[in-house]
């Protein structure tokens, strides 16, 4: 484990998520102020997730190219100019203005599922659970921060309202500069037990290659379509992002239809945060002791026990609860989807193989979010939960799917292809 690189990575973490509650907590009630209809209210927040599932495949390319820490630089760049601009548009009163703006800060976000990623590769390969749930904690400084500090600003701005929202976004992403450029360029792992002489899985800045997989060229995107593991791991966390979003893009307005205040609505995504993130403490270290798909199944029994939850009523408990229960079933679903990645991938695949992955997960999740205004609108809080249950049941089997296939003696791993198969037996 390397301290100073994960810690950097925590506090990047923690502006990223800071920035991304921010957008979820207030864009989708900025948007409905400026339209005048509650149908377009979560189009912003779409935007910002569009335009982030759009940048995931370049940005993980660019990083391939020029350094995860470039790419981490750009990112922020692009969050800044977004942040300023719909500043700009909220005082201009112009919701199509917002919209655009929406769509510089989704780069910023896309640069930033990355961190987890830089973090996995700085560690021997059996301790990347543990390095991706120990980054993800950044999430827990970004939930005590952004309600208070965000509901003051939009008081200091009014009668703009909502603009101090994006205000803070603006300052977040111009901060968040100092740890990247803090990282380190090319940091190594140190070789696990019993591997002494082994080349090291690099962390580096950019893709590195270890004599071991030279005989392992890239394989297919075919190659990994017929992969179990790629559709669980792909699948676990895009599906638990697009069920998440779904439900918490759509909670402050369904919060504001049943009379609560926004400031209500930002506490309850407040807790929902909270329990996104506090798992991380814990969560890697699971994964260790029971195994990947006990965790899994885990977070889709949380994601039920959301579901029905918010079905029950809408009282504030509901909701709180619901938003706990959303956020720890996507903390086991989605540190367990990546750490899963990370093991089938090698050196040569990680960067166009992590963008896939990124585009599918933020493009279900930019779904999800779009159709949750519109299914709140016209088919009301009820329908909304009772829809996440085709989702959920998707990922079940899919998860079911993956185990039978280990149970099978067939398990996916960086050597499994055209060229692992006579090494691995398989």
């Amino acid at each position: 484990m390397q301290p100073r690189t994960i810690f950097l990575l925590i506090l990047a973490q923690a502006g990223m998520i800071a920035a991304s509650m921010t957008v979820v907590s207030f864009a989708a009630l900025a948007g409905k102020t400026l339209a005048g209809d509650a149908a377009l209210a979560t189009l912003p927040v779409s935007m910002s997730i569009v335009s982030n599932a759009v940048a995931t495949a370049p940005m993980s390319l660019y990083m391939a190219r020029y350094g995860r820490v470039a790419g981490f630089r750009l990112g922020a760049a692009c969050g800044l100019l977004g942040a300023v601009s719909a500043a700009m548009a909220i005082e201009a009163g112009d919701f199509w203005w917002l919209t655009a703006s929406m769509l510089l800060i989704g780069p910023y976000l896309a640069s930033a599922q990355y961190y987890r990623y830089m973090a996995a590769e700085s560690v021997p390969e059996d301790k990347a659970p543990r390095a991706i749930s120990l980054v993800l904690l950044g999430g827990l400084l970004a939930a005590i921060i952004v309600p208070n500090t965000v509901g003051s600003l939009n008081d200091l701005f009014l009668p703009h309202a909502f603009m101090g929202a994006f205000v803070f976004i603006a300052a977040v992403t111009f901060f968040v500069q100092a740890p990247i450029a803090l990282l380190p360029a090319r940091p190594r792992p140190p070789a696990p037990e019993g591997t002494a002489g082994r080349a090291p899985v690099g962390d580096s800045d950019k893709t590195v290659q270890s004599p071991g997989d030279a005989g392992d060229p890239p394989r297919g995107l075919g190659d990994f379509a017929r992969m179990p593991a790629f559709w669980a791991a792909v699948l676990n966390a895009g599906l638990g992002y697009a069920m998440m979003s779904f439900v918490m893009t759509a909670t402050p307005l369904a919060m504001e239809v049943c009379g609560f205040d926004a400031v209500t609505g930002s506490h309850v995504i407040q807790g929902h945060v909270v329990a996104m993130y506090l798992p991380s403490l814990f969560t890697g270290m699971l994964i260790s002791r029971v195994g990947l798909v006990p965790m899994l199944l885990a977070g889709q029994v949380l994601f039920a026990v959301a579901f029905l939850t918010a079905l029950n009523d809408v009282q504030i408990l509901n909701f709180s609860l619901a938003l706990v229960a959303l956020g720890i079933a996507w903390n086991f679903c989605f540190v367990g989807g990546t750490a899963l990645l990370v093991q089938i991938l090698r050196p040569s695949e990680r960067g166009r193989i992590q963008g896939v992955n990124e585009l599918i997960v933020f493009g279900l999740s930019a779904l999800a979010s779009f159709a949750s205004g519109v299914v709140l609108r016209y088919l009301g809080w009820q329908a909304l939960n009772s829809v996440t249950f085709a989702l959920l049941s998707v990922s079940a089997l899919v998860t079911l799917w993956y185990a039978a296939h280990r149970r099978g003696g067939t398990a996916d791993s960086p050597h499994t292809g055209p060229a692992g198969r006579a090494a691995t037996g398989k």
